[in-house]
């Protein structure tokens, strides 16, 4: 709690101040920067146009050193005077060939190109812009050289130029400007007067000398103005930052303000989520857009059987059911915004749930997934009692229709059994008449126990539940029909295990259900075979098969067995499996027969180890 305090303490502080001291001071440490970045990028531009400068210089220089040897070696020579020009184009193609030397030019007053070596060059004459920088020379060379910076915004590149003025040479001298002195003069005169070409040579560098001929030198600027574009980009991200962090600082003052409420806001926004998810009578889960459980509320941990740290963090396919989990799935490959069902958790076990599944797909403003949620409503209680309500309608219906039968067949048929028994008395014994009114007694009788079974079936009842071996139960019920079973030589195989857990059980019932499959399995193997009754334990449920190896039931017969007064027996009811069947969902199990016509028979009694 102390640690609270000064950090609100300190915080409160931090909140006084006002956020027009920040603005400020980076307003200043602005400026600064602006000025030492401009001033540094001038700086570095002004020390590379010296460096090009005195690069196109020792160029210019290079050239006319290697015209003027040209033209004496060619005055020392016998051979054939080459003109100005020649020398001039040897000496500039030369030149160009060094690295960052784009073309050399040398021009007339007029704009006329002369001589001209390199790439990018105009075709026969400048234009008047490069004219109006060759006459920044000013006149009798009053400027040694001139330089520029162009741009081509088109092929956007940067290029260097040096204009400066060509002096021929003289062999009296080095150039035309002060000749050299003295002996040497003389003598070098004297000795290029003599040569046969010595007129030509004259008479060309007089010419020459009239067009007052100028170099233009371009050389490639991008090598020097790349690292100075970097810099300076360097240098406005620099204070593009700064100010932006001038701005972020001053914007952060104005938000903390309300941070305390906002906080306190949403904290209570928070809780109240919290208890309201956490109340919700019905089960929620909620995953993100990257398909992970992010919420699970404790009526879906009742429902699920598990613990919210099991779910939560976790993807649904690993943590929850699958008929939960492709809830998730299945609405986002559908593309469906909202998906129902109803499933059936753990069927035939004392878990047994019956769920309403509603997924409803979460989407962001701009319709981007961002997850889904999932509710889950539990409707066992409810289809428990329809199940009930339906049952308990069909056999009030039935029973009405049973008790009037009964009323109207019984007291006629007492009528006619004591007819029948007077009339047998009668007749003397034996003889036809004699038998004919016995078959007439039995035939009364048997339609008599018909009708008290279609009242037992129909009659609701009360189970007498207690606990009890099921085991037990089985093989007491397998006695009463051993002697059945030899007469017809069918083996009995009794598979019981000895640790079964006892269920609460009406033991009277169960002894009419297991009677009951028991006869029916032993009817249908006339000609023997073999009887199976075997238990085993599967999910919370007990399982009772009895199989047996006679006639078998064919296909279209499976699903109407349960059906009341439904037989292939010439001498049955057709309420045995139907009482059965009746009895064991009493008890919150469930019947279930497979049958392979003329191979065998296998009925599963599955009943719940709790009671429902």
């Amino acid at each position: 709690m102390m640690m609270l305090k000064k950090a609100d303490r300190k915080l409160h502080v931090l909140l006084s101040f006002s956020p027009w001291f920040l603005a400020t001071a980076c307003t200043l440490l602005l400026i600064l920067l602006t000025l030492f970045a401009v001033s540094n990028y001038q700086r570095e531009k002004e020390l590379i146009v010296d460096a090009l400068a005195q690069k196109g210089l020792t160029l210019m220089r290079f050239i006319n050193s290697s015209v003027r040897e040209s033209i004496r070696n060619n005055l020392r020579s016998r051979e054939q005077w080459d003109h100005w020009q020649d020398h001039m184009q040897a000496a500039l193609q030369q030149a160009v060939e060094q690295p960052g030397v784009e073309f050399v030019m040398l021009i007339d007053s007029t704009g006329n190109i002369l001589s001209a070596a390199g790439t990018n060059m105009p075709a026969k004459e400048v234009n008047g812009g490069d004219m109006d920088f060759v006459g920044r020379l000013g006149t009798n060379g009053s400027d040694r050289f001139v330089t520029r910076i162009v741009e081509n915004g088109r092929e956007e590149t940067t290029k260097f130029q040096l204009a400066a003025w060509y002096l021929p040479p003289n062999m009296g001298g080095g150039m035309h400007g002060p000749p050299e002195r003295g002996m040497r003069k003389e003598q070098m005169m004297r000795r290029f007067s003599q040569r046969p070409h010595f007129a030509a040579f004259q008479a060309e560098m007089e010419g020459l000398l009239r067009l007052k001929p100028v170099y233009i030198i371009q050389l490639d600027y991008e090598q020097f103005s790349s690292p100075l574009r970097r810099q300076l980009l360097q240098i406005i991200i620099l204070l593009v930052v700064i100010l932006l962090v001038g701005l972020g600082g001053a914007l952060s003052f104005v938000t903390l303000k309300g941070l305390k409420g906002s906080q306190l806001r949403l904290g209570k926004m928070t809780a109240f989520t919290d208890i309201l998810i956490s109340s919700l009578p019905v089960g929620l889960i909620a995953t993100d857009s990257s398909g992970i459980i992010r919420v699970c509320n404790e009526a879906a941990q009742d429902l699920l059987g598990a613990e919210g740290r099991q779910i939560i963090d976790s993807m649904p396919e690993v943590c929850l059911p699958p008929q939960l989990a492709q809830m998730f799935s299945g609405t986002k490959m559908d593309g469906q915004t909202e998906r129902q069902a109803e499933v059936t958790l753990h069927p035939g076990s004392a878990m047994n749930r019956t769920l309403h599944l509603a997924s409803v797909v979460v989407l962001e403003a701009d319709r981007s997934f961002a997850g889904e949620v999932l509710l889950i409503r539990d409707l066992t209680a409810m289809k428990h009692l329809e199940k009930e309500l339906q049952r308990n309608e069909r056999l009030a219906a039935l029973g009405k229709m049973a008790a009037g039968v009964a009323h109207e067949l019984r007291n006629p048929l007492s009528s006619i059994k004591g007819l029948a028994v007077v009339l047998q008395a009668g007749f003397a014994v034996p003889s036809k008449e004699a038998e004919t009114a016995g078959i007439l007694v039995k035939e009364v009788e048997r339609l008599n126990r018909s009708i008290g079974e279609l009242l037992d079936y129909a009659r609701p009842e009360q189970l007498r539940r207690e606990s009890a071996s099921i085991p037990e139960i089985i093989g007491k019920t397998v006695s009463l029909v051993e002697g059945d079973a030899q007469s017809y030589g069918i083996v009995i195989r009794l598979d019981t295990a000895e640790d079964l857990p006892q269920l609460p059980v009406d033991i009277d019932k169960m002894n009419q259900v297991f009677l009951n499959l028991l006869l029916n399995a032993i009817q249908a193997m006339e000609q023997g075979g073999e009887l199976t009754v075997r238990t085993e334990l599967r999910a919370q449920t007990m399982v009772i098969l009895v199989r047996d190896t006679g006639v078998g039931i064919p296909p279209e017969n499976l699903s109407r067995i349960f059906d009341p007064y439904f037989t292939t027996k010439n001498n049955g009811t057709g309420l045995g499996l139907a009482m059965s069947s009746k009895i064991i969902e009493e008890h919150g199990g469930r019947l279930e027969v497979s049958s392979v016509a003329g191979e065998w028979t296998e009925v599963r009694v599955i009943l719940p180890l709790m009671a429902s």
